[in-house]
């Protein structure tokens, strides 16, 4: 009796207490593939313990059949499930080229299909001289395919470890307790020469990872039970979401973030943001990234433009905050796309000091660069143009005509202007003004002059030629205001027009 209490306790006990962890796992977040699959490994780990005490208590005389299928089979599943939840965690199937991952299960659900097949798995007609079962090829081989899986979990947790995954500090330990405690039990099997000792106490070692893994999830699974919820404000926010570390690293990145960038989220993650942002100084964005990092100074409307993977310019506007995920500082940013409400904006300061007609400056710009140089106090000529007849062309020819005669002496000018200093726009109907140097006021004359001797040609319509009256003023001895100046050009202009001179 008092046998069977302490088998009872021995294996029932763990058994009950991996299903009970299941299932607060599960009810945590059942909507969570990592709750999910964690759940599921604690239910097959306490297959595992319940195959055991059948295999010892309930029915001794087929300790070798339990041992091989039932036993066996639950601790390879185990090791597919642990190996798929550590890839799950340490975010691995996102990032790139993550999915042929998933060919490492193979091995695995190949050998587990394939434990029906007795030859396959042990030689039945032989035994040990305990009496255990001599395993076979495909029994061999899970065992080694098993190894591999543990090995690549622990290599996982390390890396994790490293990047200071709080997590996976309590993962390494629980491993290294569960390799411990193999050891020891594996020692004593060699050490007494009691193989059935290494089979009955071998399966307390999943104590250890298993309670650090739960421990893990209650203490830093920063998702919590509303992760669901929170994943779809994530996924559906109208603005992006991005978190960074310290090397521009890309953390966590929303589809609105790929959208703006023009790139794939699982090519984005674990990935350094630089790259992506085209027509950048990258080693200056980063230089000034690590600063913000390093003074943990936040970002307000801070603007950034870039060149994503389809050569689109964007302009984005962005806020950032600091946050610690596990023990570990992050930088948490909000961005928003605003390359149209740019491009309006851009728009309507082009709008507000070009012509629409001609695309010269219009009177406010022309204003403006009058009063630089005029501040200036360096001498100038101040040049008022006036295309002859425009009233005839438009009523001969139709508008449409006129607005061409207007535009083909737009650039006329822009081409005969061609020095830094000299300054064009159209002050408004068939009204031009100049600011020229001193020097070069006579060749730039001449040079209209010369051009408007070829005549105006236009699709489906007779050459036209054109003409224009000038008048120039100068600067500081006509006049040292816009109007005084633009009076004396005006007589001079209309002095020339009188006497008809191109």
């Amino acid at each position: 009796m008092m046998e069977l209490l302490f088998f009872y306790i021995l294996y029932l006990v763990p058994a009950s207490t991996f299903i009970f962890m299941a299932g607060m796992v599960y009810s945590y977040n059942r909507h969570s593939a990592r709750h999910v699959t964690c759940s599921l490994l604690y239910a097959f780990t306490s297959m595992w313990f319940f195959g055991v005490f059948t295999s010892v208590v309930t029915y001794p005389d087929l300790f070798n059949e339990i041992m091989i299928y039932w036993v066996n089979g639950a601790v390879a599943i185990t090791a597919l499930l642990s190996l798929h939840l550590w890839l799950l965690t340490a975010r691995m199937y996102e990032r790139k080229n993550g999915k042929f991952l998933k060919l490492l299960f193979v091995p695995g659900v190949v050998l587990v299909l394939t434990m029906p097949i007795d030859s396959w798995m042990w030689n039945g007609e032989t035994f040990s001289q305990d009496h255990l079962f001599v395993p076979g090829l495909g029994l061999h081989l899970l065992w080694l395919v098993e190894f591999v899986y543990l090995l690549l979990i622990f290599i996982i947790t390390v890396k994790e470890m490293r990047q200071g995954s709080m997590s996976a500090k309590l993962w390494f330990k629980g491993l290294i307790l569960y390799f411990i405690w193999t050891s020891v039990m594996l020692a004593a099997a060699l050490l007494f020469q009691e193989t059935r000792i290494f089979f009955y106490l071998i399966p307390h070692g999943s104590l250890f990872w298993g309670g650090a893994v739960f421990l893990s999830i209650y203490r830093f699974d920063y998702l919590s039970s509303y992760e669901k919820r929170y994943q779809v404000l994530f996924n559906r926010s109208p603005l992006g979401i991005m978190i960074l570390d310290e090397e521009a690293i890309v953390v966590e990145a929303s589809p609105r973030v790929s959208q703006y960038l023009g790139v794939k989220r699982e090519e984005l993650i674990q990935s350094s943001i630089v790259p992506f942002l085209g027509g950048v100084d990258k080693q200056e964005f980063l230089n000034v990234h690590q600063k913000l990092f390093k003074e943990r100074l936040s970002l307000e409307n801070a603007e950034l433009s870039f060149v994503n993977k389809q050569g689109e310019r964007k302009t984005i506007v962005m806020d950032s905050e600091f946050i610690l995920v596990e023990e570990k500082p992050l930088e948490f940013l909000m961005v928003k796309d605003i390359t149209e409400a740019k491009r309006k904006e851009e728009r309507v300061q082009y709008l507000a000091y070009h012509d629409i007609l001609t695309g010269l400056s219009n009177r406010a710009a022309f204003e403006k660069k009058m009063a630089e140089l005029l501040n200036r106090e360096e001498a100038f000529h101040f040049l008022l143009l006036d295309l002859n007849k425009l009233k005839l062309i438009n009523d001969t020819f139709g508008h449409q005509v006129g607005d061409h005669a207007i535009r083909h002496i737009a650039t006329i000018l822009q081409e005969s202007t061609t020095e830094e200093k000299q300054h064009v726009a159209r002050l408004g109907g068939d009204e031009f003004v100049l600011l020229l140097d001193v020097e070069g006021t006579d060749e730039v004359i001449e040079q209209i002059h010369r051009r408007l001797e070829s005549p105006m040609k236009m699709i489906n319509h007779e050459p036209i030629y054109l003409s224009a009256s000038i008048g120039v003023s100068r600067y500081p001895e006509d006049g040292e205001t816009f109007e005084q100046l633009y009076r004396i050009a005006d007589k001079r202009m209309y002095i020339e027009k009188g006497k008809g001179q191109k």
